[in-house]
């Protein structure tokens, strides 16, 4: 049996989905690990996942967590915005394989590989995948693989005895790999290679931002919801039956969870505001210390206000959806305040943009 020393956590923020994994590899590549001193091991920890309670700090996956923010952050997944009737959008689909969380789209794969400065390989052929995974980790490199017919789309391979697979411990992530994975359930491989210059810096990054959220805004994710939600019009929540009226907003409140992306958003962004702390995992990651130039402060200080206000407001979309009597004849005039609050989400996610652009331009001067 060989196995490595592999000790890194998973972020609680998804399941081990391509860019959870890839994060865990990385920090282990690099050496990355969290100090055991202060650090808190609560209920949550000790029983396999995390709620955020709000031991972020000192949990024992606090610095994967922070960086797994980083990079679902610089390529642009957490910008996506889904369109109400669900079917996937050009920017989705360039970040995303199967499933709006996975992260998984070769381009994807592609960028997170380059920016990080590692190359590496796919392998689809079935047949040398045990030979691959062995070389793999004789090397000292954990294996990325992409599984079929499991409850997540991803797992990272860490050792191996004969022909059986071992897995690290995949606690804290909010799925774990179901069935246990074999080489029959793996779909590819994404071995990984040596240390190379870095192909994507910072600005490339938020330049890929700036695409995606432009797409959203301008094929109008938002204006579609405004449409279905609203209390007057001939496809409207007001025109609706009651059973309709809380599918409507059923779906309003499934998009906000979604939009909880914008959390891991703000904290990268955040962690640059004058007098934040615990920048070193940032600061050690390519050219990503350039956002502490004091020339961002506006920029910066507008994302974090704006996107908290998208997460209370997501919070109070998901509030009541939970509590709504669509029987009662009032429910009819809600679609008005809903309206309001997603021309909110609209117009913060607007601003944000115009954050990200300013960034850009200061970057490239």
């Amino acid at each position: 049996m060989t196995k490595l020393d592999f000790t890194i956590p998973f972020s609680g923020f998804a399941s081990t989905t391509f860019i959870n994994c890839f994060t865990s590899v990385y920090m282990y590549l690099e050496d990355m690990r969290q100090e055991d001193k202060g650090v808190t091991r609560c209920s949550q920890w000790e029983n396999g996942q995390c709620s955020s309670c709000g031991y972020c700090a000192t949990k024992p996956h606090a610095m994967q967590e922070r960086c797994f923010f980083l990079f679902d952050t610089i390529c642009g997944h957490s910008s996506l915005r889904c369109a109400y009737d669900g079917v996937p959008g050009e920017m989705e689909r360039l970040i995303n394989a199967d499933d709006f969380y996975d992260g998984g789209a070769a381009d994807n794969i592609e960028f997170l590989f380059g920016f990080a400065g590692y190359d590496y390989q796919a392998v689809a052929d079935t047949a040398v995948f045990m030979e691959r995974i062995a070389a793999s980790i004789d090397r000292n490199r954990p294996v990325i693989a992409k599984l079929k017919g499991n409850s997540v789309p991803f797992a990272v391979i860490t050792g191996y005895d004969g022909d059986e697979i071992i897995c690290p411990d995949f606690r804290c992530a909010q799925k774990s790999p179901e069935p246990a994975v074999t080489p029959a359930c793996i779909d590819s491989l994404y071995l990984i290679g040596d240390r190379i210059a870095p192909k994507y810096k910072l600005a490339d990054g938020l330049k890929r931002i700036e695409r995606v959220m432009d797409y959203c805004l301008r094929e109008g994710m938002w204006d579609g919801y405004m449409k279905k939600i609203g209390t007057y019009g001939p496809d409207s929540l007001g025109a609706d039956e009651p059973e309709g009226r809380k599918a409507r907003m059923k779906r309003l409140a499934e998009t906000m969870w979604h939009t909880f992306d914008s959390h891991n958003f703000a904290e990268v962004f955040r962690t640059y505001l004058p007098g934040s702390l615990n920048r070193d995992a940032y600061d050690s990651i390519n050219d990503v210390k350039r956002l502490a130039d004091p020339a961002f402060g506006e920029s910066i200080h507008t994302i974090n206000w704006r996107y908290g206000y998208t997460h209370d407001l997501a919070w109070s979309i998901i509030g009541l959806d939970e509590c709504i009597d669509w029987n009662d004849w009032k429910s009819h005039y809600y679609g008005d305040m809903l309206q309001v609050v997603i021309g909110k989400l609209k117009e913060n996610d607007g601003a944000v943009l115009e954050c990200v652009r300013s960034i850009i331009k200061l970057l490239e001067e």
